[in-house]
């Protein structure tokens, strides 16, 4: 294979990889026809990993071996270059990353793109960076093996068993479809958490900046120029500083943004999103700009109005200018909040503009509508801020979306937050990170997949996976998306804040009942008797029942830390005996990856949830008392 061939695969793949998932030059077929050589006959070894030059590809060479050996048995060994010559030509050299069999590996030139090729005794895996020699290995791992990486860790990973793993031809040029691949995970997200990441294709190619982009603004403005800002109605106060909004009827403030711009040496993209919660602009320019017109004032101000119109005459108006400077320019934004409807008749979005879409599972028309007026689109949910740490699982609700946006113009996607908590919401993760590296599958095949690698616990497994979906529609735990769910009634006659960011956990007492856990728990007995035998299947149902135990736990910490929920004569010390008992549960849990407890804690304390005495109140009063629901939702929203 010589530099040029390289050079012309990797020109097709640039020109043909605007698509999405992984996209292939020369797909090869389920069944490839196989060379001869073997990696693997018969429990014994037929290849040799030769070692990496360099750095690139030591997670990829483990990943390899490791998976090789569970499937067969047989451990591939590595050896270094000089060693080749003492090895039979009958078996197989894997080169992974740069080394002796792969003289042309500079022609992936391309971070993000990878070689997969078999030349007679020879498989190589090339790639632009360490990420991408490691997505080639995943590639062949899960299309000639059938590895599925459920959850971080080593029971997390599905390897089927195999007498022989037969070298199959094949020339693969290929990177991601979808530019920006991101589940975001907290900076105490364990190492293992970022390879499963890495295994599933994650990561970035996107020039295009996003997030709240005025965050400082107030400092940095604020004492010499209050004119550019929001000010509250009368009645309501000003939102914490980094979520103050901008009076974007001054075109002060497109003087402002653009000398920003010109100071950043005018790139070709420019972030000029509004800040998150509420406090939105209510002075008469403003209001002018509404359509409808006559909203309330208040509405408004609470992020309850509808403010699109303003906001894509905001944005139109600042690109004319901006386009003056430098014609090609684009600008990033969320639709969101109260400005996620897309333009109304009328209004129409000028040509430059790229949005992520803060939506809901159910937002086929904000898409679409923003899709037909010519925005560049990227998904950008909170879907797993809902539920806390219960198995909130609307598995197909928010893998059907996925897919509907990945085949209307969807470039990428960044989802708000990975949590870590696997055992409950693991096949969250799952569905999604599969259908982004596989959007030749369905939901309904990812959830098979994910389904049997319980082996034959696998029809009760779909059974609990179809449980926790129905319970999730019926609970609704998000309650914009379903106002008539169980948790709204439940926060109206409990008085509960009903925030997705942090009601989840205060409606864990009333909502999931030892009822609703028994049922569960019944199916993964049922399930435990059908994977008897199978030590790996049944260490997996136990993950899952652990992930449940957990919830019931936590359950029992929230309802005892919260005044509302706390019975009638509990102290203080009936609190701490809980507590010390939920932490020493959860450092287990951790270590198994069931919780991520790095993660959980630093949520559980950014939210203040009552799992700690120094978030708890009223050990001194009688009878119930503490915050109600609207305060708490107001404090979450920063008024």
């Amino acid at each position: 294979m010589n530099k040029m061939d390289w050079k012309i695969a990797l020109a097709v793949l640039l020109l043909t990889a605007g698509g999405i998932g992984w996209m292939a030059v020369n797909k090869f077929s389920d069944k490839p026809q196989a060379n001869g050589f073997y990696l693997v006959k018969e429990g014994k070894a037929q290849a040799v990993i030769v070692r990496p030059a360099g750095t690139f590809g030591q997670e990829a060479v483990k990943e390899f071996q490791t998976d090789v050996l569970r499937a067969t048995g047989a451990a591939l060994p590595i050896v270094d270059a000089e060693k080749l010559k003492d090895v039979p030509e009958g078996h197989v050299r894997v080169q992974i990353g740069p080394g002796p069999l792969m003289d042309d590996e500079e022609a992936i030139a391309d971070r993000e793109s990878y070689r997969i090729v078999s030349e007679g005794n020879r498989l190589l895996f090339a790639g632009g960076s360490d990420d991408a020699v490691l997505w080639a290995v995943a590639y062949f791992l899960d299309r000639h093996m059938g590895v599925r990486w459920l959850w971080p860790g080593e029971l997390g990973t599905y390897v089927p068993r195999a007498d022989s793993i037969a070298l199959p031809e094949l020339d693969e040029t290929a990177r991601p479809g979808l530019e920006m691949r991101h589940l975001r995970v907290r900076k105490s997200a364990p190492m293992e958490g970022h390879l499963w990441l890495r295994l599933h294709g994650m990561g970035s190619r996107t020039s295009y900046a996003f997030g709240h982009a005025f965050t400082k603004w107030w400092d940095k403005y604020g004492k010499e120029h209050p004119e550019y800002f929001a000010y509250p109605p009368e009645g309501q106060q000003q939102v914490r500083a980094d979520r103050i909004k901008l009076d974007i009827s001054n075109v002060e403030v497109d003087e402002a943004i653009i000398r920003e711009w010109r100071q950043a040496g005018t790139p070709a993209n420019w972030n000029v999103s509004p800040n998150d919660g509420s406090g939105f602009c209510v002075s008469e320019g403003c209001l002018a700009m509404d359509v409808p017109s006559g909203q309330s004032v208040t509405a408004i101000w609470r992020a309850e109005g509808q403010l699109t119109a303003r906001y894509v005459k905001f944005w139109n108006r600042l690109i004319g200018k901006m386009r003056a400077i430098r014609p090609d320019v684009t600008l990033s934004t969320y639709a969101y909040s109260s400005y996620k409807a897309p333009p109304p008749p009328g209004i129409t979005l000028k040509d430059g503009f790229v949005l992520q879409i803060v939506g809901f599972y159910d937002d086929y028309k904000q898409w679409q509508g923003w899709f037909d007026a010519g925005a560049k689109l990227f998904l950008r949910p909170n879907w797993w801020h809902s539920g806390a740490i219960a198995p909130n699982l609307p598995l197909h609700a928010q893998g059907e979306f996925f897919k509907f946006a990945e085949s209307h113009g969807m470039l990428g996607f960044d989802f708000d937050t990975m949590f870590g908590y696997w055992g409950t919401q693991g096949p969250n993760y799952y569905l999604i990170a599969r259908l982004s590296a596989r959007p030749d599958l369905s939901v309904d095949e990812v959830i098979a997949e994910y389904a049997s690698a319980f082996g034959k616990a696998a029809p009760a497994i779909r059974d609990y996976l179809d449980y926790w979906e129905r319970f999730s529609e019926e609970a609704g735990f998000n309650i914009q998306l379903y106002p008539n769910g169980r948790y709204e009634a439940l926060a109206t006659r409990y008085d509960l804040p009903r925030s997705t960011l942090n009601g989840g956990w205060y409606i864990l007492p009333y909502l999931m009942t030892d009822d609703v856990l028994g049922e569960a728990e019944a199916i993964l007995d049922r399930a435990e008797g059908l994977a008897a035998g199978d030590g790996e299947a049944g260490a997996r149902v136990a993950f899952l029942r652990d992930g449940l135990r957990h919830v019931a736990l936590t359950r029992e910490t929230v309802r005892y830390g919260y005044e509302k929920s706390r019975p009638q004569g509990a102290t203080k010390d009936d609190f701490i005996r809980l507590r010390e008992r939920l932490e020493a549960f959860r450092k287990e849990l951790s270590a198994r990856h069931v919780i991520w407890l790095g993660t959980l804690n630093e949520f559980e304390e950014l939210r203040g949830i009552p799992t700690h005495e120094s978030r708890t109140t009223g050990w001194d009063v009688q009878g119930p008392g503490g915050p109600g629901g609207k305060e708490m939702d107001e404090q979450v929203l920063g008024m």
